[in-house]
């Protein structure tokens, strides 16, 4: 019997990382809540689901390290496919931190942000 290779893999726009690990959703969950402050009712109804952060580490090749780099720095909005394969769509990415993989110059690694706001 021959075992089949599941490949776990993230995209990021045109980005196809080397690796990604980690991958974390924070959601924004407002727990609902209706109160009367001053005689004015408050309602809140729980979470906003464009309020969520996404977060991962990824391994880059320097060609895909500009080209997110260009996302970072224009604001562009990209479509992020995780590891399940779910589409998000409209995503902006915000790079928390990154270096060089020395000895490996032109390779990178960088911590990310996803944000749909």
């Amino acid at each position: 019997m021959r075992l089949a290779v599941i490949q776990i893999a993230i995209k990021i726009g045109d980005i196809t990382p080397l690796r990604a690990e980690n991958w974390l959703i924070v959601p924004d969950d407002r727990q609902s809540l209706v109160e009367t402050i001053g005689g004015v009712e408050v309602q809140d109804f729980g979470r906003v689901e464009d309020g969520d952060k996404f977060s991962c580490a990824v391994t880059l090749a320097g060609g895909d390290a500009s080209t997110l780099f260009d996302y970072w720095h224009n604001r562009t909005r990209v479509t992020v496919i995780d590891e399940g394969a779910q589409n998000f769509e409209n995503m902006r990415v915000v790079v928390k931190e990154y270096t060089r993989l020395t000895p490996f110059t032109s390779y990178f690694s960088a911590k990310l942000e996803f944000w749909r706001k």
